[in-house]
C-alpha cells in the first residue's frame, strides 16, 4: 500500500471531509514524518509496520469522535504547543482574544495576575511568556492541576507561574492588577446539544455552569473586587447571549465595563471591566 492509498482508504471511512487534515496529521504522527515528507512519500510503499499499527489505533479513536488534540496529547495556542488530556478543556481560538486584550492592557508593566480555573495553563503561560507578569493559576481539579504543572515546567516558568489548588479565589487575601478567566459558561440547554466530540470527551465541569450557564461568571464577578487593586481589570470569556446578564453582574459588583470583544462570528466573547 502506498502512503497516498492509505490516506485515501481511511479518508473514505469518515463522515465528513473536514477531518482530512486530521488523517494527514495522524499519518505524520504515526510514521514520525513531516508534512513535506508525507507529500514526498505519497507514491512510496508503506514499510513501517509499527507506524501502521500506531496509525490504525489513532484512527479508531478518531472514528469514535475523540478530539484530535487528545489523541495527539497536545494543542497549539497562541503559537505555542500545550500538553492536553481529557482532564482539561482543549484551548480554542476564541480564548486567544482574551489573551490579546490582556496583553494590550498590561503592556510592558510588571503585574500580578490571577487566572481562575486555569486548566491546561494556556492563558497563564502565554501571559508570562509575552509580558513581565507573575501569575497565580488556580485550578480545583487534581487531574487538571497535574496537567497545569507539567505545562508550567515544560516552558520553564515555575518561578513566574504558580499553580495552586483552589476554586474561585485564593484563601489568602491578595490583591492583583488583573484577574482573567475562561470559566464554564454553557447552559443545560447548550450542553444537551453539544456534538459528541465535545460532550463525550471534554470535562463537563469546565463547560457546564448551571441551568442558565452564568453561575461561574456571577461568582467570579461578585468576588473579583475583593482581589483587585484599585484600577485593576477583570477579563472574562463569556458565552453567546450572556452579555446582558454579565453587564448586570458587573454593575452590581461596582465594576465598570471598558471593552467588549466579539469573536470571528460576531458574538460578544470577551468582556473587560475595571474596578
Amino acid at each position: 500500500m502506498l502512503y497516498s492509498e492509505l490516506f485515501a482508504a481511511y479518508l473514505k471511512q469518515l463522515k465528513t471531509g473536514e477531518l482530512s487534515t486530521a488523517v494527514e496529521i495522524l499519518i505524520e504522527k504515526s510514521f514520525a514524518i513531516s508534512r513535506t515528507q508525507f507529500w514526498i512519500k505519497k507514491n512510496q510503499s508503506v514499510r513501517d509496520r509499527g507506524g501502521l499499527r500506531k496509525f490504525r489505533r489513532y484512527f479508531t479513536r478518531l472514528l469514535a469522535n475523540e478530539p484530535l488534540a487528545y489523541i495527539l496529547k497536545e494543542k497549539e495556542f497562541f503559537g505555542e504547543k500545550f500538553m492536553v488530556s481529557p482532564a482539561v478543556l482543549i484551548p480554542r481560538p476564541e480564548t486567544e482574544l482574551l489573551v490579546e486584550k490582556a496583553l494590550a492592557i498590561i503592556g510592558k508593566k510588571p503585574a500580578r495576575i490571577l487566572d481562575v480555573g486555569a486548566g491546561s495553563g494556556c492563558i497563564s503561560i502565554v501571559l508570562a511568556l509575552k509580558s513581565r507578569v507573575m501569575v497565580t493559576a488556580l485550578e480545583i481539579s487534581p487531574p487538571a492541576l497535574r496537567v497545569l504543572k507539567k505545562n508550567i515546567a515544560r516552558f520553564g516558568l515555575q518561578k513566574r507561574v504558580k499553580a495552586i489548588k483552589g476554586d474561585f479565589f485564593p484563601k489568602k487575601p491578595v490583591l492583583f492588577q488583573m484577574i482573567v478567566a475562561n470559566p464554564p459558561y454553557l447552559s443545560k440547554k447548550d450542553w444537551d446539544v453539544l456534538p459528541p466530540d465535545i460532550k463525550g470527551f471534554e470535562p463537563r465541569s469546565a463547560l457546564l455552569a448551571g441551568q442558565a450557564g452564568t453561575e461561574a461568571l456571577e461568582k467570579i464577578i461578585a468576588g473579583a473586587p475583593g482581589y483587585l487593586q484599585s484600577g485593576g481589570y477583570l477579563l472574562l470569556e463569556i458565552g453567546q447571549g450572556q452579555l446582558r446578564a454579565v453587564r448586570i453582574f458587573l454593575k452590581r459588583a461596582g465594576l465598570r465595563e471598558t471593552h467588549c470583544i466579539r469573536d470571528y462570528g460576531g458574538i460578544a466573547r470577551v468582556i473587560a471591566a475595571c474596578l
